[in-house]
């Protein structure tokens, strides 16, 4: 049982090194940061009108185009990790080895249980509006509501997972800040750009926290 346990905190340690300096903060924090823009925009009257417009007189190019945004934030994603991979080889984890990021870092059950609460959230606003008792603005916000709530549920089990405090309150707070959209008057656009300021603060925040930890510890030993 010893055994098993010790390997067990092994790998937890092991895990948590993803995440104990901060960096992939930032870099989840700009990717919410530039979808709320794409999806403000995107969504907004101007940018429908212009969408509807390119693919009337130019559908290819306007396609094209898609696919690049598209491209760009995969692009942005594993740019921002190779980048987070540099300064931790380079710096951060020069003395202590490095470690290679799993590519799924949450338990099946954990995204199943943000997945459900998601799909059910947007059932049940869809039966509303149906029904007559809420509007379609609101229906809209609860896409986006459901989707932070998710992502709050998401990052609460990795910090329970990991016992990584820090994560707990990321998911606690910004699946608050993101259901505050439900009750927020504002336009689908504008609950787009609430959704990703929200989640990059939060994650900004987090972010800086733990790197200041992280450095602090790095001063440390090499003062020893």
């Amino acid at each position: 049982m010893n055994n098993i346990s010790n390997l067990d905190n092994l790998t937890r340690m092991t895990r948590r090194r993803e995440f104990d300096d901060g960096l992939i903060d930032f870099v989840y924090g700009g990717i919410f940061l530039v979808l709320s823009l794409a999806g403000g925009l995107f969504f907004s009257a101007t940018g429908l009108r212009w969408l509807v417009t390119a693919l009337l007189y130019s559908r290819e190019i306007t396609i094209i185009g898609l696919i690049g945004v598209v491209s760009f934030v995969i692009l942005l994603i594993s740019g921002g990790r190779r980048i987070v991979e540099r300064i931790r080889r380079t710096m951060i984890w020069k003395e202590r080895g490095f470690v290679k990021s799993l590519r799924w870092q949450v338990s099946w059950p954990i995204n199943l249980l943000a997945s459900a609460f998601a799909i059910l959230m947007i059932i049940m606003a869809a039966w509303l509006m149906v029904r007559g008792l809420i509007a379609l603005e609101i229906f809209l916000r609860a896409f986006i509501a459901s989707m932070g709530i998710a992502t709050g549920i998401v990052y609460f089990g990795v910090g329970y997972e990991l016992r990584l405090a820090r994560y707990k309150w990321v998911g606690i707070v910004g699946a608050l800040s993101s259901a505050l959209i439900l009750i927020l008057p504002t336009s689908f656009s504008v609950s787009w750009l609430i959704f990703g300021i929200a989640w990059m603060v939060v994650l900004t925040i987090s972010g800086l926290w733990a790197l200041r930890q992280s450095l602090q510890a790095l001063e440390e030993r090499n003062s020893d």
